[in-house]
């Protein structure tokens, strides 16, 4: 799976990879982004990429309560397009997912052992996302609309995410059994555009390159998500 990740770099840094809108009320770095957090993905808005904010763990537009999101931080990449949560998202509603690094643990006895996963050249890169809009439902007798009768109050109008993982490539694997789809630099236009559907898009979810990429050990500070400072991703 992938629990956390971080993003590091300015929004100059990410121009590099992909020219896009900027609706982020601010974007600062992170170093150790968890479920739950609002982090910037990039999805098509008229016709354009844009960069905004949503939250971690995708809250199906049927969903009676927003904590089914916890359980689905991930989506497999061998069941995306089949499981009821993620069906419809996958067809027609995608989303970057900026990151500089990804964190995976490895398991010995009772300890754990955080690692960080970057490019060899620590530059931004994308991992694939689904995204979905939940309107909270009323409690009874509630009034949820705004002033004008017909449209939900914004407190109450969730945009969540998923992140879909695949089986790890070889440096991976010697950590953690799965890992983020990290989509090529060519194919992030093609991930958004919401005029292809799933089927298009299928060949994308695949081990990243192990030979990209690179591999440190890091602190146990990132075990803790209240934890968000450049110590987190220095080399242990």
């Amino acid at each position: 799976m992938c629990g956390r990740y971080s993003a590091a770099g300015t929004l100059d840094e990410l121009a590099k990879l992909i020219d896009f809108v900027c609706r982020a009320p601010f974007f600062a770095p992170r170093y150790n982004f968890a479920p739950r957090q609002q982090a910037p993905v990039i999805v098509l808005v008229n016709g354009e990429p844009t960069l905004k904010p949503m939250r971690w763990g995708l809250i199906p537009a049927w969903a009676k309560d927003e904590s089914i999101g916890d359980k689905l931080i991930n989506a497999r990449a061998e069941t995306v397009s089949e499981k009821t949560s993620f069906k419809k998202p996958f067809e027609f509603q995608r989303c970057l997912v900026v990151a500089d690094g990804f964190y995976e643990w490895q398991l010995s006895g009772r300890a754990r052992t955080p690692f960080r996963f970057t490019m060899k050249d620590k530059s931004f890169f994308c991992m694939a996302g689904i995204w979905e809009k939940w309107i909270k439902p009323p409690a009874h007798g509630e009034f949820i609309f705004d002033d004008e009768g017909d449209t939900p109050a914004p407190s109450r109008v969730f945009e969540t995410f998923s992140i879909i993982t695949t089986e790890a490539n070889p440096m991976v694997a010697a950590v953690h059994e799965r890992m983020p789809v990290i989509l090529q630099n060519q194919h992030l236009q093609w991930w958004i555009d919401d005029r292809r559907n799933g089927e298009a898009v299928k060949f994308m979810l695949r081990p990243f390159d192990a030979g990209e990429m690179d591999c440190s050990r890091v602190s146990p500070l990132v075990n803790n998500a209240k934890n968000d400072s450049p110590d987190c991703i220095k080399p242990a």
